[in-house]
């Protein structure tokens, strides 16, 4: 098979350009399953783009997040996703001789790796529409800005997991160095690193971490602490927005369960991290914020919990049952099936009453969701008890509707936490069907 013409190499090395990382290793897979030359160079090419992509990852590593919107969305400092490669091709026109250093694991490599940082800030500048056709000033020189930092946030991010965690005073001192080294960088460097710190970091609670360092080094010669607070108030801001989306949302089903839970891990999370990390004025905006999307939660959870008690009366029906004389008593009714929005809505509220038990505590509601969680626990509990007693005693009409009935009563218990009253449940229900098959098996045949 003839090998490919210069034409087919551009185009195709056009489109493999094109392919997302995760196509490339497939794309390769199924080069190596096909024979001959125009195979062999499918193979090369994508080998080419894949060592290429390596490098690029290496060189604008540090940036890299900047590029991906945040998977909390929070706001933060971002760019398109399509310029890092643009930014690469012009960066490495003039010298490809410095490419096959980034292969390997040294200062080399990082010093090639900044030199290549620099010469695209420099393109960048000189000559946006290249790289970035149509963008606003303000944004082409933030991004060379960016570029610029490169080499102090590439020192700066193998520290990131000790600022996270117990800095040494090493550590410390590495955190002040990259301060000092973004503040000499120009106007607006420590913010930028900051950034950068931040677009690298997936969960927003540890990123308190780091400004709460900077702010009690504020006290010295450290540059940082306005910059931090900046960021603080983002975070905090976000987290009123969140307490605020959370007082709205509505729960319906479970798709509004997932989101709302999500939404509630995060609230919980931040707050735990500024309890932990930031010591807050009592009357400062700060404390202020976090005090209202505290209660707005906590008063939230607290009207869910009401509508979990009143969503059970849909799916524990009873009956009166006489006593004596006028005297009757409630029973379950078992002789209709579950409605099945009732049982629905059931599940998503007795479901977040489980889930939020980690933190409940947080948002200071745990006493109301503990005895809550214990009145529908006994609810449930005594409702299974005398409908399985029903069961066996042969009052029910259709023995597969009171099971059905009987099986989302332990369904709902465990999705309450009450693991041990539902297997209770669960395994009562399999008794009686076994003691139910085992005397009608028993039973003679009739006349």
């Amino acid at each position: 098979m003839a090998d490919l013409s210069v034409a087919q190499r551009a185009a195709l090395a056009h489109l493999i350009e094109r392919c997302p990382d995760r196509a490339l290793p497939q794309l390769l897979g199924l080069a190596g399953t096909m024979a001959g030359d125009r195979a062999a160079a499918l193979r090369e090419l994508v080998e080419v783009e894949q060592l290429d992509r390596r490098r690029r990852e290496v060189a604008f590593g540090p940036l890299a997040p900047l590029f991906r919107a945040r998977a909390d969305a929070l706001e933060g400092l971002s760019f398109p996703a399509g310029l890092p490669a643009r930014l690469w091709r012009v960066a490495t026109r003039g010298e490809p001789e410095l490419l096959p250093q980034l292969d390997r694991d040294d200062d080399l490599s990082r010093m090639v790796a900044d030199r290549l940082c620099h010469s695209a800030a420099v393109v960048l500048r000189d000559a946006p529409e290249a790289v970035w056709p149509g963008a606003a000033p303000d944004r082409i020189e933030a991004l060379a800005a960016c570029l610029d930092l490169a080499p102090v946030a590439r020192r700066a991010l193998p520290h990131l997991s000790a600022w996270t965690g117990r800095p040494s005073g090493a550590e410390l001192a590495e955190l002040k160095l990259a301060l000092r080294q973004a503040s000499s960088a120009g106007p607006g460097g420590v913010e930028r690193l900051l950034e950068i710190l931040f677009a690298h970091m997936v969960e927003a609670r540890m990123m308190l971490r780091v400004l709460a360092l900077i702010g009690a080094s504020g006290r010295e010669a450290t540059p940082g602490r306005d910059e931090a607070d900046l960021l603080i108030d983002r975070i905090i801001s976000a987290l009123a927005h969140r307490a605020a989306d959370i007082a709205a949302q509505s729960l319906e089903d479970d798709a509004q369960g997932r989101r709302l839970t999500a939404a509630l891990t995060w609230c919980a999370e931040i707050l735990t991290e500024i309890d932990a990390v930031l010591p807050l004025r009592p009357d400062s905006a700060w404390a202020k914020a976090v005090r209202q999307a505290r209660l707005r939660i906590a008063l939230r959870l607290s009207e869910h919990f009401d509508a979990a008690e009143k969503a059970l009366d849909a799916v524990l029906p009873v009956q009166r049952t006489p006593l004596v004389g006028r005297m009757t008593r409630p029973t379950p009714l078992l002789s209709q099936l579950p409605d099945a929005a009732a049982a629905a809505r059931a599940r998503v509220l007795l479901t977040l009453t489980g889930q939020v038990r980690p933190m409940a505590t947080v948002f200071g509601c745990e006493a109301e969701r503990r005895q809550t969680a214990e009145a529908l626990t006994g609810r449930l509990a005594t409702w299974a008890d005398e409908a399985i007693e029903q069961l066996n005693d042969g009052q029910t009409r259709d023995e597969g509707v009171a099971r059905k009935r009987i099986g989302l009563t332990a369904e709902l218990l465990g999705l309450l936490g009450a693991k041990d009253a539902s297997r209770t449940v669960r395994r009562r229900l399999a008794i009686a069907r076994s003691n139910t098959g085992a005397s009608s098996r028993a039973s003679p045949p009739a006349a």
